[in-house]
């Protein structure tokens, strides 16, 4: 491929200069596209109710009664299993997959070029509501990546743990050396913990409630609802750019 003047390029180069024109890219935005509709609607619903249950244990202290203690554990269980035991926890971790496929090449999408990235991290003033959406869309995808990430790898291992310790068992077989201190050990210990920001009820890394675990759960709460908001954002793009004009 060639840019202006006839200067051959790379594609890295090409990448970094002009994504729009990179083939793969244009493959991405498909897969992107249509993954995000597929799974839309879950990932809103997975989206807003971990947020809430960041909350759990003021939950259940706010419960006054059985029907209230019901009603937590049924949100709970809805969010882990979708009312439906381990059959719904095997659906989780397709869905899971699916967070991770939408954001791995959201992120690729996002990248504007050298001479635009900036413009991509923050909504800018005085645009159209159109333009307004797809700021915000970029914007929250950029900020929130690493957190969605965390999210949907932590919780495809909560749903395949076997699956994730066999992997940890290639990738560092157990000795009579190293067991109980395998590098991999700590990784998938704390891949559990950060799916939900706490360990034994505590923010992470707080030791006791207070300020600093009420601070780590609001950041949480707060980060777990933004890929509702991504999936609002999308919706609203796709509504204007392919269903209106059917």
């Amino acid at each position: 491929m060639e840019l202006a003047h006839s200067t051959p390029v790379s594609t890295w180069q090409l990448w970094l200069r002009q994504p729009q024109r990179w083939w793969l890219r244009r493959a991405l935005f498909q897969i992107h596209l249509w993954s995000g509709i597929g799974v839309g609607l879950y990932i809103f619903f997975i989206s807003v109710t971990g947020s809430v249950l960041v909350y759990r244990n003021e939950l259940y202290v706010a419960a006054t009664s059985d029907a209230g203690f019901k009603a937590v554990s049924t949100l709970i269980e809805l969010h882990d299993d979708l009312l439906a035991g381990p059959a719904g926890r095997k659906v989780n971790g397709v869905g899971a997959f699916a967070v991770l496929l939408v954001a791995l090449t959201g992120f690729v999408l996002w990248w504007p070029g050298l001479a635009r990235w900036k413009r991509s991290l923050t909504v800018q003033r005085g645009v159209g509501w159109r333009r307004f959406i797809w700021d915000l869309h970029s914007m929250v995808g950029f900020w929130s990546f690493a957190f969605v990430v965390i999210f949907g790898l932590s919780g495809l291992y909560l749903c395949y743990p076997d699956t994730f310790s066999a992997l940890a068992e290639w990738i560092e077989p157990e000795t009579a050396h190293n067991a109980g201190q395998r590098v991999m050990d700590t990784v998938l210990y704390w891949l559990a913990f950060l799916h939900f920001g706490r360990i034994n009820g505590i923010g992470l890394p707080c030791s006791e409630p207070g300020w600093c675990d009420q601070s780590v759960k609001a950041v949480w709460a707060f980060f777990g609802i933004l890929p509702a908001v991504m999936f609002v954002t999308g919706a609203t793009m796709w509504w204007n750019r392919v269903l209106r004009r059917w």
